[in-house]
């Protein structure tokens, strides 16, 4: 094959890329949800949503781009060789990025990512690209090594940047902070301030103990009013910082330090 019929070959694979991001199949993602009943759910995604955002959504664009270069090189041969080279071993390190699996467990869910159909025919023609950059720019073993640099650091980079934006986008299901939360008065109810830190709990002078949390799970302990007892309760987020407590199990004063918690919103004090 010519060099121009390599240019070709580059940008025809370089827009196949970037035409087929925008078909799910690129990544399979799976969540598996527990605690209140199990579910598994698996989709199949495209560069352009979720997970496949911002990394493979970058590689792809940066694909169409080297396509585009290719497609200049092939009217205009005068033009520098160099960057096409060094674009398709970056396109190339974020689909090997993308390729490795990466996952994230809760306490109630579990989140696992890896690659699909299209992921591995986009790792093909990337692979294509940069073949046919190097046959056309036939750089020097320098050159050639600054490519493979680039690739590898593109690929620990966005390897290293896919994981933390899922742990980021997961969070750790905690719903609540440090400080001090007031219940409004209801009906016959009093005003309380509920004050959570250093790993204890005090509901006014009623309740107090040790303050135990594992996602939107908490766990009350060692309550005076109740020795015995421990309590197992959801703390659900309630807008930005309020939050509303409901009871799992808590035998507590038969009850009514579940009633108390359950009853109402705590609103986050400033």
């Amino acid at each position: 094959m010519t060099p121009r019929h390599w240019l070709l070959v580059i940008a025809a694979c370089g827009a196949a890329i970037f035409a087929l991001s925008f078909v799910s199949g690129w990544i399979v993602h799976e969540r598996e949800l527990r605690g209140e009943g199990y579910r598994h759910v698996v989709t199949a995604m495209s560069a352009w949503r979720g997970v496949g955002l911002p990394v493979l959504a970058i590689g792809s664009v940066g694909a169409v781009v080297t396509a585009a270069w290719a497609a200049l090189l092939a009217r205009d041969p005068d033009r520098a060789g160099w960057p096409l080279v060094a674009a398709s071993a970056a396109v190339l390190g974020i689909l090997l990025a993308t390729a490795v699996p990466i996952g994230q467990d809760a306490h109630a869910s579990s989140v696992d990512v890896s690659p699909g159909l299209l992921l591995l025919i986009g790792l093909l023609l990337a692979a294509f690209m940069l073949t046919g950059a190097i046959l056309v720019a036939r750089p020097g073993r320098a050159a050639v090594g600054v490519a493979g640099v680039v690739g590898a650091l593109v690929l620990a980079g966005a390897t290293g940047g896919r994981w933390l934006a899922l742990q980021v986008g997961e969070g750790s299901g905690r719903h609540w902070s440090e400080g001090a939360y007031t219940r409004m008065a209801t009906g016959g109810e009093q005003t309380e301030t509920l004050t959570i830190g250093d790993g204890e709990f005090a509901v006014g002078d009623r309740w107090g103990g040790t303050w135990e949390w594992s996602g939107w799970t908490v766990v009350l302990d060692g309550d005076p009013a109740c020795p015995e007892s421990r309590g197992t309760y959801h703390a659900h987020g309630v807008d930005d910082d309020d939050l509303r407590f409901v009871k799992v199990v808590d035998t507590c004063a038969d009850g009514a330090r579940a009633a108390d918690l359950e009853t109402g919103t705590w609103e986050r004090d400033p």
